[in-house]
C-alpha cells in the first residue's frame, strides 16, 4: 500500500542531488484547456472528455509562451485532455509527448459523471464528509485526494530524477495540479481548495535536491 506523502517532497537520491549543483530542475505545471460538458459543476474523474476550441485556444496561448523556454521534456496523463494540451505544448520543441496514467485525475468512483448537487443527494453522508475533509473520502470505486497525491509524487519524483537541472512541463488536471502544489508549498491536503486552477493555468516550480519551490502562478486568462 502506498503511504501517505509528507508535507515536503522527500530529499533525491544522493547520486541525483550530486547532479543537479546549484541549479534546479524547473516545471512548468499546466492544466488542460475548457472540456466539453454535458452539465455544468460535473465530476469527469478518468472520464475521457473532449476539449472545446476554447480550451485549445487556451493552450495555444501557453504554447506561444512557453515557446522560447528550453524544454527538454514534456509530460501529461494519458487522458485524452492533458494529452492534447501537452501536445500542442511539445509541437514548437519538437518533442514527443510522455503520458503516464499516474498523472490522470482522482478517480471519483461512482461520482464521475455526476454534478455537485445530484452526488449531494444520492451520496449525502459521503458528500458531507467530503466538504469537511476532502483529503480522506473515497468516493465507491474511486480514490481519495490524499491516494492521488500519492501515486502523483511518486510519479513525479521519478521524473525529476530523469531531468536533473533541465527545464520540462507536465499539463495534467486541476485536481493533481493543486495536490502538487499543496506539497510543494508544504500545505496540508485540507488546504487544497484554496489554490484555483483555471484551464491552462501555469504554475513554475522548481525542484532544489532540498525540496521544491513555487516561483510563480500565472492565469492565461490574464496574460498580456
Amino acid at each position: 500500500m502506498v503511504s501517505e506523502p509528507s508535507g515536503r517532497m522527500a530529499p533525491l537520491p544522493r547520486a541525483v542531488a550530486s547532479r543537479f549543483g546549484g541549479t534546479p530542475t524547473r516545471l512548468y505545471l499546466i492544466r488542460h484547456g475548457e472540456v466539453v460538458k454535458a452539465r455544468p459543476n460535473t465530476y469527469h474523474g478518468h472520464q475521457d472528455v473532449d476539449v472545446t476550441a476554447t480550451g485549445v485556444s487556451q493552450l495555444e496561448r501557453v504554447a506561444e509562451r512557453l515557446a522560447s523556454a528550453p524544454l527538454r521534456a514534456v509530460y501529461s496523463s494519458t487522458l485524452r485532455r492533458s494529452r492534447q494540451g501537452a501536445s500542442q505544448v511539445a509541437r514548437p520543441h519538437g518533442l514527443e509527448v510522455r503520458a503516464l496514467p499516474e498523472f490522470r485525475e482522482k478517480h471519483c468512483g461512482a461520482w464521475e459523471g455526476l454534478t455537485y448537487d445530484e452526488v449531494a443527494q444520492r451520496f449525502p453522508e459521503e458528500w458531507a464528509r467530503w466538504l469537511v475533509d476532502p483529503p480522506s473520502v473515497r468516493p465507491e470505486g474511486g480514490e481519495s485526494y490524499a491516494e492521488m497525491q500519492a501515486r502523483v509524487l511518486i510519479a513525479l519524483a521519478e521524473v525529476m530524477a530523469e531531468h536533473p537541472a533541465e527545464t520540462i512541463a507536465l499539463v495534467a488536471h486541476g485536481g493533481v495540479n493543486r495536490a502538487i502544489l499543496c506539497h510543494a508549498l508544504g500545505l496540508d491536503l485540507t488546504h487544497v481548495f484554496r489554490i484555483e486552477q483555471d484551464y491552462g493555468a501555469t504554475n513554475i516550480i522548481d525542484f532544489f535536491p532540498e525540496g521544491p519551490t513555487v516561483v510563480k502562478g500565472m492565469n492565461v486568462l490574464y496574460w498580456d
